[in-house]
């Protein structure tokens, strides 16, 4: 069985499928691997539930009744709030064009249905890691432009910022 990372508190994630049946098994896949699960049926829920409290990640059918999974990511990444949660989508849909759908619409990755319980748990747990990843960069960026604030010159410390947020623009994409 694959590990969750072992950090500071169980990762928080969130499924959300209009199919009972599959976020039932998805639920039991993530509680068995120890990881903190909620569960909604819908999109519309899915974007409450993360706008709340966000999670580190969100498993989302890319086909549920009302709002898509599609949409959903589309508007997660559109937030600031939202944007550095990792998204997986979960589909049945296995054509190329269906897959660079979600990657377009802003997700990290994608499993098809039916799933595999390694596979699944092998990606959670490396979507888990990026996301550890991206949280301690975002927190050392902000570290280092108050150190630069704190003893700079007012006008060296604009430019030092500037500098900076373009290089960290092209390694955050």
């Amino acid at each position: 069985m694959i590990e969750p990372n072992k950090v500071n508190r169980k990762a928080r994630i969130l499924v959300a499928d209009d199919d009972w049946m599959n976020r039932e098994v998805l639920e039991a896949h993530l509680t068995g691997a120890g990881y903190d699960v909620a569960v909604v049926h819908s999109g519309e829920k899915a974007l409450a539930a993360v706008q709340e409290q966000p999670p580190d990640l969100v498993l989302l059918d890319v086909r549920m009744q009302g709002m898509s999974g599609y949409d959903v990511c589309q508007q997660m990444k559109s937030e600031p709030m939202t944007r550095r949660v990792c998204v997986m989508m979960v589909t049945a849909l296995n054509r190329d064009e269906d897959m660079q759908q979600a990657i377009e619409a802003g997700a990290d990755d994608f499993i098809s249905k039916p799933i595999s319980s390694l596979i699944l748990l092998t990606r959670v747990r490396n979507l888990l890691r990026l996301k550890q990843s991206q949280d301690a960069l975002a927190q050392s960026q902000d570290m280092l432009r108050q150190i630069v604030r704190d003893h700079a010159d007012e006008a060296l410390a604009a430019r030092i910022l500037a500098d900076l947020d373009r290089r960290w623009g092209v390694l955050s994409g």
